[in-house]
């Protein structure tokens, strides 16, 4: 009861954050801010936004085949359709409470492919690297072509500069971050009481080792260039995912590279600073456009409809990839 209690309002506190950014930003928003809002989103071409959405899900295949390519030096290559569903469900569930999902895919592998926990996680650690790597690389060619726009946006009015004290949703973040290492120092008490500490000891190497292997595992990369090419494609279509949900709105028709480069390196931090991006992603897009041109009322209602197909989809592919697992993993009657 204790453990559902924490859950929920771990669960809360993320949302409410997500839920106060939008508060914050509506509320600075004039009568003829929102009127442009709900212009916009009467006026877009939907056809534009439903692209995001579906080129998102391509990139996911490519994600699923490169977790498989990550798995295979550790002794298991699961199927790709579990190993999909898995992808679509870590957002799914990303969207109740950041980095749930993760952890949700690794246990949908170790139940219907028999790949250990401690395997897989490691392995997504990986992948998170990469990952964090390829935005900083994107944030390492916006520093190099459009240096004076990205000193602009970072003393923009509304973003701390790092000097200042600390706000509220750093401390509860704190609060967050120390809860969680309560519950690890308490989990490990309970566990020392019940099954002794040359056991615990036991247990914990083991865990450890098979985590290492699975961190280990991009060194034995069967394929390193196919490896590659999932990796790059990734944020390739990420980007594409922004540039082509532009020519929704007139004003934002004409925008190129640049922008949806900028989009796509603040967006990317904006998506996992509440569960699935909520408030933080369409505030970060206004921003950024306005230092195009673009006012933030029509860059906040583009990153709102770019959020809203995108969530949409989520919802939907993470209700229908659930069956699917539940349907291809039935036991033999």
């Amino acid at each position: 009861m204790k453990k559902k209690i924490i859950q929920a309002l771990k669960i809360a506190v993320s949302l409410g954050l997500g839920v106060g950014l939008i508060v914050w930003f509506v509320r600075q928003l004039s009568d003829e801010d929102l009127q442009t809002i709900r212009g916009a989103f009467m006026r877009a071409d939907y056809l534009w936004i439903m692209l995001a959405p579906f080129i998102g899900t391509i990139s996911n295949i490519s994600r699923a085949r490169r977790w498989i390519m990550l798995l295979e030096p550790t002794g298991h290559k699961p199927g790709f359709v579990n190993t999909f569903c898995s992808v679509i469900i870590m957002y799914f569930f990303n969207m109740l409470f950041p980095r749930l999902g993760e952890v949700t895919r690794c246990t949908i592998l170790a139940r219907y492919e028999k790949v250990p926990l401690d395997k897989s996680i490691g392995t997504m650690v990986v992948e998170r690297v990469v990952d964090m790597f390829s935005l900083l690389a994107v944030g390492a060619i916006l520093m190099i072509i459009e240096s004076d726009r990205l000193l602009t946006f970072y003393r923009a009015k509304g973003w701390r500069d790092p000097s200042q004290t600390p706000q509220e949703g750093d401390t509860v973040n704190w609060i967050i971050y120390a809860g969680i290492i309560l519950l690890v120092i308490a989990a490990l008490f309970y566990m020392q009481r019940r099954y002794g500490l040359a056991k615990l000891k036991q247990m914990i190497k083991n865990r450890m080792v098979g985590f290492i292997e699975g961190v280990k595992s991009i060194r034995y990369v069967r394929n390193p260039w196919e490896f590659t090419f999932h990796s790059l494609f990734i944020w390739f279509c990420y980007y594409l995912m922004l540039q082509l949900s532009f020519p929704a709105l007139d004003e934002t028709a004409k925008l190129g590279v640049s922008p949806a480069l900028a989009c796509l390196f603040f967006g990317g931090f904006a998506m996992v600073a509440t569960p699935g991006g909520i408030g933080a992603y369409p505030l970060a897009i206004a921003k950024v456009l306005a230092l195009y041109g673009i006012m933030e009322s029509v860059g906040y209602a583009l990153g709102s409809l770019i959020w809203v197909a995108q969530v949409g989809v989520i919802l939907l592919g993470g209700g229908i990839c659930l069956i699917i697992l539940a349907l291809m993993n039935r036991e033999p009657e």
